[in-house]
């Protein structure tokens, strides 16, 4: 298992990881082929079709999880506000999970944030749908914080990443 910056060409494998997994659980109810035309209306993943410029060229990174030529995980940030930078884009296929890739691919966007001198890191998810994800976040050190606007089922969470441990 190797945790990289992601290469151009694999953008859409990528993308294709990100709406499988999302799929599976946000939506299960529906085919897959019906949330991706929701989601793409929507512009949900926009941030996919240019990867190097919604994140590369905005003070952030996106990261893979390869298995040898396979893509099994993502995860990414970039630059929110000042010194804090929003995680985005964390993905890990079903039967890598459990195994403490997800925490490792965090682990990695830490200490990539820690060295391009971010302070804190903020991300929002689905407190319901996504409970098992909030759960990881706050063992990572994350906790809830007020956002203005945001919609029931969303929490907002935030951690200090300078002098983190889990780097």
């Amino acid at each position: 298992m190797e945790i990289r910056p992601i290469r151009s060409e694999e953008a859409m494998e990528a993308k294709r990881l990100i709406y499988q997994v999302a799929h599976e659980l946000m939506e299960p109810q529906m085919s897959l082929e019906e949330v991706t035309a929701l989601w793409d209306s929507w512009g949900v993943f926009n941030d996919l079709d240019d990867i190097q410029g919604s994140y590369g060229e905005n003070d952030g990174v996106f990261l893979v999880a390869v298995d040898g030529e396979k893509i099994i995980g993502t995860g990414a940030f970039y630059r929110y506000a000042g010194k804090v930078c929003e995680i985005k884009r964390i993905a890990l296929l079903p039967g890598y999970q459990g195994q403490g890739l997800g925490y490792a691919i965090m682990r990695e966007l830490t200490r990539r944030a820690q060295e391009a001198g971010y302070r804190k890191m903020c991300l929002w998810t689905n407190r319901y749908k996504l409970a098992r994800a909030v759960e990881f976040y706050k063992r990572l050190g994350f906790y809830e914080i007020p956002h203005e606007g945001q919609d029931d089922d969303e929490i907002w969470m935030e951690k200090e990443v300078a002098g983190d441990r889990t780097s």
